[in-house]
């Protein structure tokens, strides 16, 4: 009976072990998914690349350093090129990669560097050449949305500013396999026809995915704006995690670039919270309210609990204890007004005591205890 009650103690002591570490595999992240950058860029502009994909939380990227890489062992390949040299060997290599269901992220004017390679034509949507060339300087222009359902542009607005970038002009050599996601009006006063071209697209090609993205053509080690722009990030993140997959499981940056104006990530990812709160600080009227404006739509589009607002109103009263600005601090007790509770009172009437705050603490004020 004792050695019954052992081996029934073991058993049930071996499932609960093996149950635990079931439950930790599944708790374990997925795996990466793995890029490699072809570039003939500056390095900065690569390791910048590198970072993008890399800040996605989705990537472990690498730059290729190899004259003949083995695309194979990547879930999507990200070109960068001016000039591509490539031998028939590694032609024949990617071509076989694609077909097999690889990813692939054509960024720029990349399109170009192969010269009249016909069969990369059909794979990168457009036919290269003489039809193929940029606008006179770099100038912000706006993307509009032609298929806000690609998952890809799915959730994004369908109109968005993007930074200072040369405008690729292919209006009459996009391929019939291509689908146009997004397009730019090609301005006149820059040598375009006044039409409107397309700037992002995806094509297939036989089982692979191919993510095409004219933009981010100005980039270079003294302007990097072109990809420091947030709709740039976003595309490039979003659209080499479609090429990968098929799918898209990213969410839409608060600050996605709106109709009528750009933004930037300098760092190639969103602010911190605090570092909102600390660019914030030196505002004055007059001046631009970007970091302000940002830390409202954190606060409208958190997810609205009780300890969420909490910790915003926290956030907001240690602002208006610091040697912020006046007119920072007036902008954050309106912020208050609708949101506070309780625990904003003390600060509030504080500030009633301020000639410079006093009106805008006390509509604050007024506003709680209503």
């Amino acid at each position: 009976m004792r050695n019954l009650t052992l081996l029934l103690t073991k058993t049930i002591w071996l499932i609960v072990v093996v149950g635990m570490l079931g439950l930790f595999n599944q708790c374990k992240e997925p795996a990466s998914l793995s890029a490699l950058i072809i570039s003939d860029s500056e390095n900065a502009i690569k390791e910048d690349l590198k970072t993008i994909l890399e800040n996605s939380g989705l990537f472990d990227a690498e730059i290729s350093k190899e004259k003949t890489p083995d695309f194979a062992k990547y879930d999507v390949l990200v070109l960068h090129l001016s000039r591509a040299a490539w031998s028939e060997e590694v032609k024949s290599k990617f071509i076989s990669y694609v077909n097999g269901g690889g990813g692939v992220v054509i960024l720029g004017a990349s399109s170009m560097a192969f010269g009249e390679w016909a069969e990369l034509n059909k794979l990168v949507g457009i036919t290269t050449g003489d039809n193929l060339s940029r606008s006179d300087e770099s100038f912000e222009f706006q993307l509009i949305g032609t298929k806000e359902k690609h998952p890809v542009t799915e959730g994004l607005l369908s109109k968005w500013m993007h930074t200072e970038d040369y405008l690729i002009f292919n209006s009459e050599a996009l391929t019939g396999n291509a689908d146009v996601l997004a397009t730019a009006w090609a301005d006149t006063l820059q040598g375009g026809n006044g039409a409107h071209l397309p700037v992002l697209f995806t094509v297939n090609f036989g089982e692979g995915r191919i993510f095409h993205s004219t933009l981010g053509t100005a980039a270079s080690t003294e302007k990097r704006d072109p990809i420091q722009c947030v709709g740039f990030i976003t595309m490039l993140q979003r659209g080499a995690e479609w090429a990968a997959t098929g799918v898209v499981s990213q969410e839409a940056p608060i600050d996605f670039p709106n109709s009528v104006s750009t933004h930037i990530w300098g760092d190639y990812e969103a602010l911190k919270l605090d570092e909102i709160l600390e660019r914030s600080m030196t505002y004055k009227v007059g001046k631009s309210k970007k970091y302000l404006t940002d830390f409202s739509l954190r606060l409208r589009n958190c997810d609205g609990k009780v300890e969420s607002y909490a910790m915003y109103e926290d956030k907001i009263l240690q602002f208006l204890e610091s040697d912020a600005t006046i007119d920072s601090k007036k902008y954050m007790c309106r912020e208050l007004s609708w949101m506070g509770s309780e625990k904003s009172i003390s600060t509030l009437e504080k500030l009633i005591n301020d000639k410079d705050l006093s009106e805008s603490a006390s509509y604050a004020l007024q506003r709680l205890r209503m």
